[in-house]
């Protein structure tokens, strides 16, 4: 019996390493083809202690003037915002300098961390940011060693929903639910990206999966320091890499309303609670994060008044008012795009008609697999129905045929969802609880938030993408249960299945090629870093006697923690310097005449080398 044991041990270990490669061969792909974006060069100045812009690097960029400031006289009149730091006594001037990569990267204190952290990110994130700096000191600075933090935790999340998955149920939904994880085009696309989500997702995947033992502990009455210490460290740390993790643990303290039943075990919670608060109540009040609510709050103004007046002409996107109907239309693919089979769905399917007759087909599908034992009809046409029904749609549909039965198939396949519930015993239906209160909240969460706030912006995928790895775990129980239904209709989910993974290796083959605003935020695919490919031409080319000229390009301010000092924009300047030696004596200079080129200028040679060419490559800014 033991080498029965063995061998399924060591055969589910063997599946577990084949998802594990498929899936680290599936973010690796491709990882550092494409430009990075915006918040990207925000994340890799951050993790450095640089301010975009160069709020904590002004002696670099400039030399500092101080005149008097004759406050005694009526000041000019002026259409642009006041500083955030004035003096009555003297002004403050800032003329450009020639600077170094070896003053760009002069020694950075702990309070040049938290400016960047503040100005650049509105102060969240600080763990992130943390392990990235860590992690390109090992691995050196390069938008693969940046992104590859980002793919290391997404892969972990692999392995810990099949850990999930096995602990709570079964050997092979953990399997399932890992595989599904594997290839999902969400997990996918953020893997991607030098930003905090994949980190994040982690550690409140890691948070639930202690939080449930220990409810489950409790119960019990067995011994949990260890599930405690877990919770606390991994709840704390989840909330310092991204601050809408709050919605997680408040999925937690509402499952712990429903099933926690002792007073010792609500001490012990609130007792955990408080401490996983600690941390960031600790950076709020003495870190990086002292202005944040104040960020916050200016942002969320910000983003209403641009719903009402330019709802369709702004610098952050579409963003509308959150009336009833706009909500519905950003959260529905949110829900819908959690299940790989309506994954998309609601971004390729176009016609009421279509979609009510879609929707009553999956309906009638539903009716017949609960009735159809009923009927006295010849067992051949009665297992063709199901297939009948599924495809007399394509009658009507004026668009997406096939897309528009596969969503009458995953209506159909979605409803045995209380199938799986019923036969689950005592213990596992509150396991379901845990995953239907995951599912759901951190979406009805922004969707509270946004009405809260008066406008859409913040109804986005990844900020509700805490979800995903539940409703994964929730979907590899309906994969099983279909094992116990008649055979048609086992086959029409499957044949409906196969089609839908169709469609989403569509989409992941878009994001591959970097036309996948889904994911990755772009329709016109990116060159690669321009940035990186002129420290590169910079590193060949100069000789000493040289001079760099970077565009003084000018942006958009939308607030005063974004304001420059100098009336143009340096940050060109500090993402190259970013590929460029440490110790390098380049001089470099703004070149206030153009805001298109970076330039080398050769000594004696009037006309300069054209190094990059930027105008169009700025992702994110123009």
């Amino acid at each position: 019996m033991s080498s029965i044991r063995t061998n399924e041990s060591l055969k589910t270990w063997l599946i577990v390493a084949v998802i594990l490669i498929a899936g680290i061969a599936l973010r690796l792909h491709n990882l550092d083809r494409y430009s990075i974006f915006f918040d990207e060069r925000s994340t890799m100045v951050i993790s450095q202690g640089v301010v975009l812009e160069g709020a904590n690097q002004k002696e670099v960029f400039s030399t500092l003037k101080v005149t008097n400031s004759n406050f005694w006289e009526t000041p000019q009149f002026s259409l642009r915002p006041p500083r955030v730091l004035r003096s009555f006594t003297y002004n403050e001037n800032y003329y450009p300098r020639a600077f170094t990569p070896a003053e760009f990267w002069a020694p950075k204190t702990i309070d040049d961390y938290y400016e960047a952290n503040n100005r650049s990110d509105i102060g969240n994130s600080p763990f992130y940011y943390l392990l990235l700096h860590f992690w390109m000191e090992v691995f050196g600075i390069s938008d693969f060693s940046a992104r590859s933090l980002s793919v290391f935790f997404s892969v972990l999340i692999i392995g810990l929903t099949f850990l999930f998955g096995r602990r709570f149920f079964s050997v092979n939904t953990g399997l399932i639910a890992s595989a599904i994880v594997a290839i999902e085009p969400f997990f996918i696309g953020y893997s991607q990206q030098a930003r905090s989500y994949s980190l994040m997702f982690f550690l409140t995947l890691l948070a639930t999966y202690f939080f449930l033992q220990i409810i489950e502990s409790e119960a019990n009455k067995r011994q949990n320091t260890r599930l405690y210490i877990g919770y606390i460290v991994t709840a704390g740390l989840s909330i310092l890499s991204h601050f809408l993790s709050i919605a997680v643990l408040l999925g937690h303290a509402l499952y712990a309303l429903l099933f926690l039943r002792t007073i010792k075990g609500w001490v012990k919670m609130a007792f955990s609670a408080v401490l996983a608060l600690s941390g960031v109540a600790w950076w709020m009040i003495y870190g990086g994060g002292t202005y944040t609510l104040y960020t916050l709050n200016y942002q969320a103004a910000l983003y209403k008044r641009m719903a009402e007046t330019r709802p369709y002409d702004n610098p952050f996107g579409t963003i509308l008012p959150a009336t009833i109907g706009n909500v519905f239309t950003k959260a529905l693919p949110l829900f819908s795009d959690l299940v790989i089979f309506t994954n998309g769905l609601t971004d390729a399917l176009a016609g009421k008609k279509n979609v009510f007759v879609s929707l009553f087909i999956g309906v009638l599908l539903i009716i017949w697999y609960r009735f159809s034992n009923r009927m006295k009809l010849n067992v051949g046409l009665k297992a063709a129905v199901p297939f009948i029904l599924a495809l007399s749609g394509a009658a009507f549909y004026s668009n997406h045929k096939v897309q528009f039965v596969i969503l009458s198939v995953s209506v159909f396949a979605l409803s045995f969802i209380p199938d799986v519930h019923r036969q689950a015993d005592s213990v596992q239906k509150k396991r379901l609880w845990m995953i239907y209160i995951m599912a759901l909240f951190p979406t009805s969460f922004l969707i509270i938030m946004s009405f809260k706030n008066g406008h859409t912006y913040g109804l986005m995928q990844r900020y509700s993408g805490f979800a995903f790895p539940y409703m994964i775990i929730l979907l590899s129980l309906l994969l099983q249960y279909y094992n116990s239904i008649k055979v048609e209709f086992r086959t029409l989910i499957f044949i409906g299945l196969a089609c839908q993974l169709y469609f989403v290796s569509l989409r992941l083959g878009e994001f591959y090629e970097d036309r996948s605003p889904k994911y990755g935020y772009f329709s016109t695919p990116r060159a690669p870093n321009p940035y990186y490919e002129a420290a590169q031409k910079i590193k060949k080319l100069y000789q000493k006697g040289d001079t760099i000229l970077y565009p003084a390009s000018r942006y958009e301010i939308l607030s005063e923690m974004d304001r420059t000092f100098l009336p143009y924009s340096i940050q060109d300047a500090q993402v190259t310097n970013l590929y460029l030696p440490k110790d390098a004596q380049y001089v470099q200079v703004m070149d206030t005449t153009q805001t298109t080129h970076i330039l080398l200028k050769k000594a004696g040679n009037k006309e300069p080398v054209v190094i990059k060419k930027l105008k169009g490559l700025r992702y994110g800014l123009e």
